[in-house]
Protein backbone atom coordinates (compact mmCIF):
# COMPACT_ATOMS: atom_id res chain seq x y z
CA UNK A 1 0.00 0.00 0.00
CA UNK A 2 0.80 3.41 -0.86
CA UNK A 3 1.84 5.92 2.09
CA UNK A 4 -0.15 9.06 2.66
CA UNK A 5 3.11 11.38 2.24
CA UNK A 6 3.52 9.76 -1.25
CA UNK A 7 -0.68 10.51 -2.16
CA UNK A 8 -2.35 13.68 -1.46
CA UNK A 9 -5.12 12.93 -3.83
CA UNK A 10 -7.23 15.48 -6.33
CA UNK A 11 -10.18 16.67 -4.83
CA UNK A 12 -13.23 19.43 -5.87
CA UNK A 13 -15.38 21.32 -4.48
CA UNK A 14 -16.18 19.76 -0.99
CA UNK A 15 -18.97 19.62 1.90
CA UNK A 16 -19.12 21.30 4.66
CA UNK A 17 -18.46 19.17 7.77
CA UNK A 18 -20.93 18.74 10.77
CA UNK A 19 -21.38 16.82 13.76
CA UNK A 20 -19.47 15.57 16.69
CA UNK A 21 -16.43 13.51 16.45
CA UNK A 22 -16.24 12.41 19.63
CA UNK A 23 -12.86 9.94 20.95
CA UNK A 24 -12.91 6.61 20.95
CA UNK A 25 -10.57 5.52 23.53
CA UNK A 26 -6.75 6.25 23.50
CA UNK A 27 -4.67 7.03 19.95
CA UNK A 28 -1.49 7.20 19.05
CA UNK A 29 -0.02 10.57 17.74
CA UNK A 30 1.11 10.06 13.85
CA UNK A 31 4.68 8.93 13.74
CA UNK A 32 4.73 7.42 17.51
CA UNK A 33 4.64 3.84 19.05
CA UNK A 34 1.38 2.23 18.55
CA UNK A 35 0.32 -1.61 20.56
CA UNK A 36 1.29 -2.92 17.30
CA UNK A 37 5.03 -2.20 18.33
CA UNK A 38 5.39 -0.69 15.12
CA UNK A 39 5.88 2.83 14.25
CA UNK A 40 2.81 3.60 11.65
CA UNK A 41 5.77 4.81 8.91
CA UNK A 42 7.21 1.30 9.32
CA UNK A 43 3.94 -0.67 8.59
CA UNK A 44 3.06 -2.73 5.52
CA UNK A 45 -0.61 -3.96 6.36
CA UNK A 46 -3.29 -2.71 8.96
CA UNK A 47 -3.23 1.09 9.87
CA UNK A 48 -0.55 2.77 8.16
CA UNK A 49 -1.58 6.28 9.00
CA UNK A 50 -3.83 8.23 10.69
CA UNK A 51 -4.68 11.85 11.63
CA UNK A 52 -7.40 11.78 14.66
CA UNK A 53 -7.65 15.70 14.42
CA UNK A 54 -9.21 15.00 11.19
CA UNK A 55 -11.05 11.40 10.76
CA UNK A 56 -14.05 10.41 11.77
CA UNK A 57 -13.73 8.75 15.17
CA UNK A 58 -15.79 5.26 15.52
CA UNK A 59 -15.31 1.60 14.62
CA UNK A 60 -15.29 0.10 11.10
CA UNK A 61 -17.13 -3.33 9.48
CA UNK A 62 -15.92 -5.00 6.60
CA UNK A 63 -16.14 -8.77 5.40
CA UNK A 64 -13.40 -11.25 4.19
CA UNK A 65 -14.83 -14.71 3.13
CA UNK A 66 -16.97 -15.74 6.34
CA UNK A 67 -15.73 -13.76 8.72
CA UNK A 68 -17.23 -9.95 9.68
CA UNK A 69 -14.74 -7.76 11.62
CA UNK A 70 -15.68 -4.50 13.68
CA UNK A 71 -12.07 -2.50 14.32
CA UNK A 72 -11.23 -0.06 15.92
CA UNK A 73 -9.11 3.31 14.42
CA UNK A 74 -5.20 1.52 15.10
CA UNK A 75 -7.27 -1.78 13.71
CA UNK A 76 -7.70 -3.67 16.39
CA UNK A 77 -10.30 -6.65 16.69
CA UNK A 78 -13.19 -5.17 19.07
CA UNK A 79 -15.76 -7.87 17.41
CA UNK A 80 -15.93 -10.14 14.72
CA UNK A 81 -18.84 -12.29 13.40
CA UNK A 82 -18.33 -15.91 11.63
CA UNK A 83 -20.62 -17.42 9.26
CA UNK A 84 -21.27 -21.03 7.64
CA UNK A 85 -21.34 -19.17 4.30
CA UNK A 86 -19.09 -16.76 2.62
CA UNK A 87 -20.43 -13.28 3.21
CA UNK A 88 -20.18 -10.95 0.03
CA UNK A 89 -22.14 -7.62 2.43
CA UNK A 90 -23.15 -6.84 6.34
CA UNK A 91 -24.60 -3.57 7.77
CA UNK A 92 -24.94 -3.04 11.59
CA UNK A 93 -28.57 -2.90 12.99
CA UNK A 94 -29.50 -0.23 15.45
CA UNK A 95 -30.13 -2.72 18.12
CA UNK A 96 -26.50 -4.10 17.62
CA UNK A 97 -27.90 -7.03 15.95
CA UNK A 98 -25.55 -7.96 12.01
CA UNK A 99 -27.83 -8.21 9.20
CA UNK A 100 -25.76 -10.14 5.76
CA UNK A 101 -26.20 -12.02 3.56
CA UNK A 102 -24.70 -15.45 2.59
CA UNK A 103 -23.35 -17.46 -0.52
CA UNK A 104 -25.02 -20.23 -1.32
CA UNK A 105 -23.10 -21.43 -4.80
CA UNK A 106 -22.88 -25.30 -4.62
CA UNK A 107 -26.72 -25.35 -4.09
CA UNK A 108 -27.36 -22.51 -6.91
CA UNK A 109 -24.52 -23.68 -9.95
CA UNK A 110 -27.42 -22.01 -12.06
CA UNK A 111 -26.09 -18.54 -10.81
CA UNK A 112 -22.22 -18.22 -10.94
CA UNK A 113 -21.70 -14.53 -11.21
CA UNK A 114 -19.74 -11.90 -9.03
CA UNK A 115 -21.65 -10.55 -5.94
CA UNK A 116 -23.60 -13.69 -6.07
CA UNK A 117 -25.32 -14.53 -2.40
CA UNK A 118 -28.86 -16.59 -2.35
CA UNK A 119 -29.40 -16.28 2.01
CA UNK A 120 -30.24 -13.60 4.04
CA UNK A 121 -29.94 -13.22 7.70
CA UNK A 122 -30.28 -11.31 11.14
CA UNK A 123 -28.10 -12.66 13.85
CA UNK A 124 -27.66 -10.97 16.99
CA UNK A 125 -24.04 -9.66 18.74
CA UNK A 126 -23.13 -12.94 19.46
CA UNK A 127 -24.06 -14.12 16.46
CA UNK A 128 -27.22 -16.24 16.90
CA UNK A 129 -29.71 -16.05 14.17
CA UNK A 130 -32.93 -13.88 14.47
CA UNK A 131 -34.51 -14.85 11.27
CA UNK A 132 -32.98 -15.95 7.67
CA UNK A 133 -35.06 -16.15 4.14
CA UNK A 134 -33.73 -17.73 0.80
CA UNK A 135 -35.76 -16.81 -2.54
CA UNK A 136 -36.04 -20.21 -3.79
CA UNK A 137 -36.12 -22.59 -5.81
CA UNK A 138 -32.16 -21.95 -6.40
CA UNK A 139 -32.57 -23.04 -10.33
CA UNK A 140 -34.54 -19.78 -10.79
CA UNK A 141 -33.88 -17.41 -7.51
CA UNK A 142 -30.90 -16.03 -6.19
CA UNK A 143 -30.49 -13.28 -4.25
CA UNK A 144 -27.38 -11.03 -4.82
CA UNK A 145 -24.75 -7.81 -3.76
CA UNK A 146 -26.34 -5.38 -1.43
CA UNK A 147 -29.45 -5.40 1.15
CA UNK A 148 -30.84 -2.58 2.59
CA UNK A 149 -32.90 -1.94 5.74
CA UNK A 150 -35.93 0.33 5.92
CA UNK A 151 -37.00 2.27 8.50
CA UNK A 152 -40.18 0.15 9.72
CA UNK A 153 -37.41 -3.10 9.83
CA UNK A 154 -38.19 -4.44 6.66
CA UNK A 155 -35.24 -5.43 4.26
CA UNK A 156 -34.56 -4.48 0.45
CA UNK A 157 -32.88 -7.23 -1.41
CA UNK A 158 -31.32 -7.51 -4.52
CA UNK A 159 -32.75 -10.99 -6.44
CA UNK A 160 -32.12 -12.59 -9.74
CA UNK A 161 -34.44 -14.40 -12.06
CA UNK A 162 -33.94 -16.76 -14.43
CA UNK A 163 -35.91 -15.88 -17.80
CA UNK A 164 -35.63 -18.68 -20.79
CA UNK A 165 -34.60 -18.58 -24.58
CA UNK A 166 -38.84 -18.26 -25.13
CA UNK A 167 -39.07 -15.49 -22.37
CA UNK A 168 -36.75 -12.78 -23.58
CA UNK A 169 -37.78 -13.51 -26.84
CA UNK A 170 -41.07 -13.00 -26.27
CA UNK A 171 -40.24 -10.02 -24.43
CA UNK A 172 -38.36 -9.17 -27.57
CA UNK A 173 -35.14 -10.20 -27.21
CA UNK A 174 -32.46 -10.13 -30.68
CA UNK A 175 -32.28 -13.65 -30.89
CA UNK A 176 -28.24 -13.05 -31.82
CA UNK A 177 -28.56 -11.35 -27.76
CA UNK A 178 -28.27 -14.28 -26.17
CA UNK A 179 -25.70 -16.69 -26.26
CA UNK A 180 -26.58 -18.57 -22.92
CA UNK A 181 -29.53 -19.40 -23.88
CA UNK A 182 -31.01 -17.28 -20.98
CA UNK A 183 -30.96 -14.46 -19.19
CA UNK A 184 -31.36 -12.88 -15.38
CA UNK A 185 -34.55 -10.26 -14.89
CA UNK A 186 -33.60 -8.26 -11.50
CA UNK A 187 -36.17 -7.93 -8.81
CA UNK A 188 -36.16 -5.73 -5.82
CA UNK A 189 -37.80 -7.89 -3.20
CA UNK A 190 -39.00 -6.48 0.04
CA UNK A 191 -38.85 -9.24 3.22
CA UNK A 192 -40.73 -8.35 6.59
CA UNK A 193 -39.22 -10.57 9.35
CA UNK A 194 -42.24 -12.54 10.72
CA UNK A 195 -41.44 -13.01 14.07
CA UNK A 196 -40.48 -16.73 14.13
CA UNK A 197 -37.47 -16.84 12.50
CA UNK A 198 -38.39 -16.54 8.98
CA UNK A 199 -39.27 -13.69 6.63
CA UNK A 200 -42.31 -13.07 4.29
CA UNK A 201 -42.22 -11.16 0.34
CA UNK A 202 -44.33 -8.07 1.06
CA UNK A 203 -43.32 -5.91 -1.98
CA UNK A 204 -41.59 -6.68 -5.12
CA UNK A 205 -40.36 -4.74 -8.13
CA UNK A 206 -38.96 -5.82 -11.50
CA UNK A 207 -36.95 -4.76 -14.18
CA UNK A 208 -38.76 -6.87 -16.71
CA UNK A 209 -42.55 -4.78 -15.99
CA UNK A 210 -40.48 -2.00 -17.64
CA UNK A 211 -38.98 -3.16 -20.90
CA UNK A 212 -38.86 -1.49 -24.60
CA UNK A 213 -37.71 -2.37 -27.60
CA UNK A 214 -38.12 -1.84 -31.08
CA UNK A 215 -37.00 -5.88 -32.81
CA UNK A 216 -40.32 -6.97 -32.49
CA UNK A 217 -43.82 -5.04 -33.33
CA UNK A 218 -45.51 -8.27 -32.70
CA UNK A 219 -44.74 -7.74 -28.79
CA UNK A 220 -46.99 -5.20 -26.46
CA UNK A 221 -43.41 -3.58 -25.51
CA UNK A 222 -42.61 -2.62 -28.80
CA UNK A 223 -42.27 0.84 -29.50
CA UNK A 224 -39.24 4.03 -29.83
CA UNK A 225 -36.44 3.36 -27.54
CA UNK A 226 -36.23 7.15 -27.36
CA UNK A 227 -39.73 8.17 -26.43
CA UNK A 228 -39.28 5.93 -23.67
CA UNK A 229 -36.91 6.73 -21.11
CA UNK A 230 -38.74 5.26 -18.41
CA UNK A 231 -38.96 2.18 -19.80
CA UNK A 232 -35.23 -0.01 -19.86
CA UNK A 233 -34.16 -1.02 -23.49
CA UNK A 234 -33.91 -5.29 -23.32
CA UNK A 235 -31.57 -5.02 -26.42
CA UNK A 236 -28.93 -2.65 -25.46
CA UNK A 237 -26.07 -4.82 -24.63
CA UNK A 238 -22.14 -3.58 -24.38
CA UNK A 239 -20.34 -5.22 -26.72
CA UNK A 240 -18.28 -7.96 -24.63
CA UNK A 241 -20.67 -7.75 -21.48
CA UNK A 242 -19.57 -6.75 -18.16
CA UNK A 243 -15.57 -7.51 -18.78
CA UNK A 244 -15.71 -5.58 -22.15
CA UNK A 245 -17.14 -2.77 -20.72
CA UNK A 246 -14.61 -2.69 -17.88
CA UNK A 247 -12.10 -3.26 -20.82
CA UNK A 248 -13.34 -1.94 -23.84
CA UNK A 249 -9.56 -3.12 -25.92
CA UNK A 250 -10.47 -6.42 -24.81
CA UNK A 251 -7.24 -6.98 -22.84
CA UNK A 252 -6.57 -7.57 -19.42
CA UNK A 253 -6.18 -4.11 -17.24
CA UNK A 254 -2.42 -4.00 -16.24
CA UNK A 255 -1.82 -4.64 -12.55
CA UNK A 256 -3.59 -2.00 -10.50
CA UNK A 257 -1.57 0.29 -7.92
CA UNK A 258 -1.03 -2.25 -4.84
CA UNK A 259 0.69 -5.04 -7.25
CA UNK A 260 -2.02 -7.22 -7.19
CA UNK A 261 -3.58 -8.41 -10.42
CA UNK A 262 -7.11 -7.80 -11.46
CA UNK A 263 -9.79 -10.15 -12.26
CA UNK A 264 -8.79 -11.90 -15.89
CA UNK A 265 -12.28 -12.80 -17.24
CA UNK A 266 -14.17 -12.66 -20.31
CA UNK A 267 -17.89 -11.89 -21.53
CA UNK A 268 -19.99 -12.35 -23.82
CA UNK A 269 -22.13 -9.38 -25.28
CA UNK A 270 -25.97 -10.23 -24.44
CA UNK A 271 -24.59 -12.31 -21.58
CA UNK A 272 -26.95 -13.55 -19.31
CA UNK A 273 -26.27 -11.47 -16.15
CA UNK A 274 -26.67 -8.60 -18.63
CA UNK A 275 -27.83 -5.92 -15.97
CA UNK A 276 -25.56 -7.05 -13.48
CA UNK A 277 -27.51 -4.52 -10.58
CA UNK A 278 -24.82 -4.39 -8.05
CA UNK A 279 -26.56 -1.70 -5.26
CA UNK A 280 -29.09 -0.28 -4.03
CA UNK A 281 -30.18 2.13 -1.86
CA UNK A 282 -33.59 3.84 0.06
CA UNK A 283 -34.38 7.47 0.63
CA UNK A 284 -37.33 7.22 2.90
CA UNK A 285 -38.10 11.06 2.51
CA UNK A 286 -38.58 11.04 -1.38
CA UNK A 287 -39.93 7.07 -0.69
CA UNK A 288 -37.62 6.19 -3.23
CA UNK A 289 -35.21 3.58 -4.74
CA UNK A 290 -31.87 3.80 -6.75
CA UNK A 291 -30.78 0.74 -8.74
CA UNK A 292 -26.96 0.98 -9.74
CA UNK A 293 -26.48 -1.09 -13.24
CA UNK A 294 -23.17 -1.75 -13.84
CA UNK A 295 -23.11 -2.94 -17.08
CA UNK A 296 -24.54 -0.09 -19.12
CA UNK A 297 -22.89 2.76 -16.36
CA UNK A 298 -25.90 3.94 -15.69
CA UNK A 299 -27.95 4.50 -12.47
CA UNK A 300 -31.89 4.60 -12.49
CA UNK A 301 -34.77 5.87 -9.37
CA UNK A 302 -37.95 3.98 -9.27
CA UNK A 303 -40.76 4.81 -6.64
CA UNK A 304 -41.14 2.88 -3.44
CA UNK A 305 -44.49 4.29 -2.90
CA UNK A 306 -46.49 1.81 -5.06
CA UNK A 307 -48.42 -1.36 -4.48
CA UNK A 308 -46.43 -4.73 -5.83
CA UNK A 309 -49.34 -4.46 -8.62
CA UNK A 310 -48.80 -1.13 -9.12
CA UNK A 311 -44.84 -1.56 -9.26
CA UNK A 312 -45.40 -3.42 -12.18
CA UNK A 313 -47.53 -1.35 -14.56
CA UNK A 314 -47.11 2.51 -15.52
CA UNK A 315 -48.95 3.85 -13.51
CA UNK A 316 -50.06 4.42 -9.43
CA UNK A 317 -48.40 4.79 -6.89
CA UNK A 318 -47.20 8.18 -4.83
CA UNK A 319 -46.12 10.15 -7.96
CA UNK A 320 -48.80 7.94 -10.41
CA UNK A 321 -46.10 6.36 -12.80
CA UNK A 322 -46.19 3.08 -11.36
CA UNK A 323 -43.03 1.14 -11.33
CA UNK A 324 -41.33 3.15 -14.28
CA UNK A 325 -38.13 4.77 -14.06
CA UNK A 326 -38.69 8.22 -12.68
CA UNK A 327 -34.57 9.25 -13.15
CA UNK A 328 -31.46 7.94 -14.79
CA UNK A 329 -28.40 8.95 -14.91
CA UNK A 330 -24.67 7.78 -16.07
CA UNK A 331 -24.64 7.25 -19.61
CA UNK A 332 -27.47 8.72 -22.19
CA UNK A 333 -26.45 6.34 -24.98
CA UNK A 334 -28.67 3.55 -22.91
CA UNK A 335 -31.82 5.72 -23.86
CA UNK A 336 -30.79 7.03 -26.68
CA UNK A 337 -30.72 10.42 -25.10
CA UNK A 338 -27.33 11.15 -25.91
CA UNK A 339 -23.47 10.27 -27.84
CA UNK A 340 -20.86 8.34 -26.32
CA UNK A 341 -19.46 11.64 -25.72
CA UNK A 342 -22.00 12.58 -22.90
CA UNK A 343 -21.53 9.54 -20.63
CA UNK A 344 -20.42 10.06 -17.48
CA UNK A 345 -20.23 6.88 -15.46
CA UNK A 346 -17.86 3.88 -16.28
CA UNK A 347 -18.90 0.59 -14.41
CA UNK A 348 -19.91 2.30 -11.26
CA UNK A 349 -20.28 0.80 -7.68
CA UNK A 350 -22.05 1.71 -3.78
CA UNK A 351 -24.85 4.30 -5.61
CA UNK A 352 -26.38 5.96 -2.25
CA UNK A 353 -28.73 8.89 -1.45
CA UNK A 354 -26.83 10.81 1.27
CA UNK A 355 -29.78 11.57 4.59
CA UNK A 356 -28.32 12.93 7.37
CA UNK A 357 -25.04 13.73 6.79
CA UNK A 358 -23.27 16.58 4.49
CA UNK A 359 -24.42 16.30 1.29
CA UNK A 360 -27.89 16.04 2.50
CA UNK A 361 -30.34 14.47 -0.77
CA UNK A 362 -27.36 14.01 -3.54
CA UNK A 363 -26.02 10.88 -4.60
CA UNK A 364 -22.98 9.59 -3.33
CA UNK A 365 -20.70 7.04 -5.95
CA UNK A 366 -18.21 4.80 -6.83
CA UNK A 367 -17.29 5.89 -10.55
CA UNK A 368 -14.66 2.76 -11.12
CA UNK A 369 -13.56 3.82 -14.81
CA UNK A 370 -12.59 1.53 -17.72
CA UNK A 371 -9.55 0.46 -19.98
CA UNK A 372 -8.15 2.07 -22.04
CA UNK A 373 -9.58 5.39 -21.80
CA UNK A 374 -10.74 6.39 -18.61
CA UNK A 375 -8.51 4.08 -16.77
CA UNK A 376 -9.02 5.61 -13.11
CA UNK A 377 -11.76 5.45 -10.74
CA UNK A 378 -13.27 8.67 -8.39
CA UNK A 379 -16.07 9.31 -5.81
CA UNK A 380 -18.32 11.32 -7.66
CA UNK A 381 -21.36 13.43 -5.88
CA UNK A 382 -24.42 14.43 -7.66
CA UNK A 383 -27.18 17.21 -7.26
CA UNK A 384 -30.38 15.27 -8.19
CA UNK A 385 -32.84 17.88 -10.13
CA UNK A 386 -36.10 16.70 -8.46
CA UNK A 387 -38.62 19.18 -7.10
CA UNK A 388 -40.46 17.43 -4.09
CA UNK A 389 -39.84 13.70 -5.76
CA UNK A 390 -40.35 14.42 -9.52
CA UNK A 391 -37.40 14.61 -11.68
CA UNK A 392 -36.65 16.58 -14.64
CA UNK A 393 -37.16 14.50 -17.88
CA UNK A 394 -33.90 15.41 -19.41
CA UNK A 395 -31.44 12.43 -19.14
CA UNK A 396 -28.74 14.04 -21.15
CA UNK A 397 -25.48 14.88 -19.27
CA UNK A 398 -24.65 17.53 -21.93
CA UNK A 399 -23.63 20.61 -20.33
CA UNK A 400 -24.77 19.44 -17.10
CA UNK A 401 -23.49 20.49 -13.43
CA UNK A 402 -24.72 18.25 -11.60
CA UNK A 403 -21.43 17.08 -10.14
CA UNK A 404 -20.70 18.80 -6.25
CA UNK A 405 -17.64 17.14 -5.40
CA UNK A 406 -15.17 14.40 -6.77
CA UNK A 407 -12.77 12.68 -5.55
CA UNK A 408 -9.82 10.92 -7.68
CA UNK A 409 -7.13 12.29 -10.48
CA UNK A 410 -6.88 11.32 -13.77
CA UNK A 411 -4.21 8.79 -14.73
CA UNK A 412 -0.84 9.93 -14.05
CA UNK A 413 -1.63 12.33 -11.38
CA UNK A 414 -0.38 12.73 -7.93
CA UNK A 415 -2.83 9.92 -5.92
CA UNK A 416 -5.44 8.74 -8.54
CA UNK A 417 -6.27 5.34 -8.21
CA UNK A 418 -8.03 2.56 -10.50
CA UNK A 419 -10.18 -0.08 -9.17
CA UNK A 420 -11.76 -2.23 -12.10
CA UNK A 421 -14.35 -3.93 -9.98
CA UNK A 422 -16.19 -3.68 -7.05
CA UNK A 423 -15.47 -1.15 -4.60
CA UNK A 424 -17.51 1.71 -2.80
CA UNK A 425 -17.52 4.86 -0.70
CA UNK A 426 -19.67 6.29 2.43
CA UNK A 427 -20.02 9.70 3.58
CA UNK A 428 -19.51 10.13 6.98
CA UNK A 429 -21.26 11.94 9.75
CA UNK A 430 -18.43 14.94 10.10
CA UNK A 431 -18.30 15.46 6.44
CA UNK A 432 -15.24 12.90 4.99
CA UNK A 433 -15.68 10.05 2.79
CA UNK A 434 -14.65 6.40 3.26
CA UNK A 435 -13.51 4.75 0.31
CA UNK A 436 -13.20 0.94 -0.30
CA UNK A 437 -10.68 0.43 -3.05
CA UNK A 438 -11.59 -3.13 -3.80
CA UNK A 439 -9.47 -4.74 -5.74
CA UNK A 440 -6.28 -3.84 -3.76
CA UNK A 441 -8.16 -4.52 -0.18
CA UNK A 442 -7.49 -0.80 0.76
CA UNK A 443 -9.55 1.40 2.82
CA UNK A 444 -8.81 5.05 2.99
CA UNK A 445 -10.66 8.17 4.71
CA UNK A 446 -10.58 11.79 2.90
CA UNK A 447 -11.44 15.47 3.45
CA UNK A 448 -13.88 17.77 1.95
CA UNK A 449 -10.65 19.02 0.70
CA UNK A 450 -9.32 15.60 -0.89
CA UNK A 451 -7.03 14.75 2.42
CA UNK A 452 -6.29 11.77 3.32
CA UNK A 453 -6.72 10.93 7.09
CA UNK A 454 -6.65 7.14 7.61
CA UNK A 455 -5.38 4.61 5.89
CA UNK A 456 -5.94 0.82 6.17
CA UNK A 457 -4.63 -2.09 3.95
CA UNK A 458 -6.24 -4.80 4.60
CA UNK A 459 -4.29 -8.44 6.05
CA UNK A 460 -6.69 -10.55 5.61
CA UNK A 461 -6.28 -13.07 2.34
CA UNK A 462 -9.20 -15.16 1.27
CA UNK A 463 -9.04 -18.50 0.60
CA UNK A 464 -11.20 -21.24 -0.01
CA UNK A 465 -13.56 -21.69 2.94
CA UNK A 466 -10.49 -20.37 5.20
CA UNK A 467 -8.79 -16.77 5.80
CA UNK A 468 -5.17 -16.03 6.02
CA UNK A 469 -3.29 -12.85 7.88
CA UNK A 470 -0.44 -10.89 6.29
CA UNK A 471 2.54 -10.49 8.31
CA UNK A 472 3.64 -7.32 10.04
CA UNK A 473 6.50 -5.81 8.36
CA UNK A 474 5.79 -8.06 4.69
CA UNK A 475 4.57 -6.89 1.32
CA UNK A 476 0.98 -8.50 0.08
CA UNK A 477 2.59 -9.30 -3.78
CA UNK A 478 -0.25 -11.97 -4.42
CA UNK A 479 -3.44 -13.41 -3.23
CA UNK A 480 -6.75 -12.41 -3.00
CA UNK A 481 -7.50 -8.96 -0.62
CA UNK A 482 -10.49 -7.81 -2.02
CA UNK A 483 -13.07 -5.85 0.11
CA UNK A 484 -16.56 -5.30 -1.44
CA UNK A 485 -17.26 -1.96 0.94
CA UNK A 486 -15.97 -1.08 4.31
CA UNK A 487 -19.04 0.86 6.81
CA UNK A 488 -17.61 3.03 9.51
CA UNK A 489 -20.11 3.80 12.43
CA UNK A 490 -19.38 6.75 15.08
CA UNK A 491 -19.28 6.11 18.39
CA UNK A 492 -22.30 7.32 19.18
CA UNK A 493 -24.03 4.92 16.91
CA UNK A 494 -26.95 3.01 18.39
CA UNK A 495 -25.50 -0.62 17.97
CA UNK A 496 -23.47 0.49 20.40
CA UNK A 497 -25.87 0.98 23.16
CA UNK A 498 -26.00 -2.73 23.83
CA UNK A 499 -28.92 -4.22 26.05
CA UNK A 500 -31.41 -1.59 27.57
CA UNK A 501 -29.59 1.67 27.66
CA UNK A 502 -26.06 0.57 28.85
CA UNK A 503 -23.27 0.74 26.05
CA UNK A 504 -21.44 -2.41 24.94
CA UNK A 505 -18.06 -2.51 26.24
CA UNK A 506 -15.94 -2.48 23.24
CA UNK A 507 -12.32 -3.43 24.01
CA UNK A 508 -9.33 -3.57 21.76
CA UNK A 509 -8.40 -7.05 21.25
CA UNK A 510 -6.02 -8.44 18.45
CA UNK A 511 -4.69 -7.02 15.60
CA UNK A 512 -5.71 -9.42 12.56
CA UNK A 513 -1.74 -8.63 10.51
CA UNK A 514 0.50 -11.19 12.22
Amino acid sequence: GSRLKEALPHCEAGPSASSENSDVGSHTPRGKMSNSNMPLEERTVGVLDRDDAKMQKGYTLFNAGRETYLIDEDGRVVHEWRSSRNVFCGYLLPNGHLLRDGSENLEAPCFQAGGAAGFVEEVTWDNEVVWSHAMTPYSTFLTHHDLQVLPNGNVLVLCWQRKSKDEAMAAGRRPDLLPDGEVWDDLVVELAPDGKGGAAVVWKWSMWDHLVQDYDPNRSNFGDVAAHPELFDINFCPPGGKAGARNRDGKTAGPNPSGLEVAKVEGKTGEKDWLHINAMSYDAVRDQIVLSVNSVSEFIIVDHGTTTDEASVHSGGKLGKGGDILYRFGNPQVARQGSHKEQVLFCQHSVKFLRGVPGDGNILLFNNGRAPDRQWSSVDEYRLPDHNGEYERSYSTAGRKDRVWTFGPHIGRRGSFYCTHISACQRLPNGNTLVTMGPQGILVEVTPDGEEVWRYVSPVMILEGAVGYARQGDTRTSGRFSLFFGHRYAPNHPAFNGDGDQPRILTPGRYLEV
